[in-house]
């Protein structure tokens, strides 16, 4: 029985040999000598069970002979095979964590002075709030509504929350908020008058530190919670 009329029984037996002819070979034309044994000896299999078991086995029998031949290869050679092995993971795993878990970003305004001045970097996590959610007073990065820019705001009010600013103070659910991440200056703090508004679903209230230069909240109204890509862990 040839490789032909074997691997044409079934799509499962075609699948197996695929995977094993790939293994062996690559983009070669021939693999190595044990590797291209199993290979032949696939035809010899009958049925679906079977010709996976080999496949399978086959796999093993490839990994052990291309090991066999990088031991083979000098000391030199394999160092330096490592090393580049480790440099690539280390690159992947870094484009995949600035993607997906932790990035860096820059202030570019003042709105958050005294806590974040013009030029500050911040280390954002990506992730880890989507589980857990934002709180009162974190720092958080968003989309500025109408616009495609990211800015950094403080999150003061969350759903159901209202805020007022009354006497140059905010006021969460009719209550003084107590704010000592402001700035003692009273230029950088005073918070102008802003009416009453309470927070929708889904949507946070944010004021930037500076309260007499920044454009927030009080601008545009409550975020949606969508436009957040991430809560600020630290500056640096």
């Amino acid at each position: 029985m040839n490789v032909e009329q074997a691997v044409r029984d079934s799509a499962v037996r075609r699948i197996a040999y695929s995977i094993l002819a790939g293994a062996v070979r690559g983009r070669r034309e021939r693999g190595g000598d044990w590797g291209e044994a199993v290979l032949a000896e696939f035809a010899e299999t009958t049925g679906d069970a079977e010709a996976v078991r080999w496949a399978a086995g086959g796999l093993r029998t490839v990994w052990r002979e291309r090991r066999a031949r990088r031991r083979e290869l000098p000391r030199i050679v394999r160092i330096r095979r490592r090393a580049v092995l480790v440099v690539l993971i280390g690159l992947l795993a870094g484009l995949v964590v600035n993607r997906f878990v932790l990035t860096v970003g820059r202030v570019w305004s003042g709105s958050m002075e005294t806590s974040y001045l013009i030029g500050d970097r911040y280390v954002v996590d990506l992730a880890a709030f989507r589980l857990t959610g934002v709180h009162r007073g974190d720092v958080v990065e968003f989309t500025m509504p109408g616009t495609d820019r990211l800015v950094i705001k403080r999150v003061i009010g969350l759903p159901g929350d209202t805020v007022e600013c009354r006497d140059g103070r905010v006021r969460l659910n009719g209550a003084p908020l107590d704010e000592a991440y402001l700035s003692p200056d009273p230029d950088l703090s005073h918070t102008a008058d802003c009416a009453a508004t309470t927070v929708p679903p889904h949507r946070l209230y944010l004021l930037g530190d500076h309260r007499i230069v920044s454009e927030d909240s009080r601008t545009y109204g409550p975020v949606d919670e969508h436009a957040l890509r991430g809560r600020i862990l630290l500056r640096f």
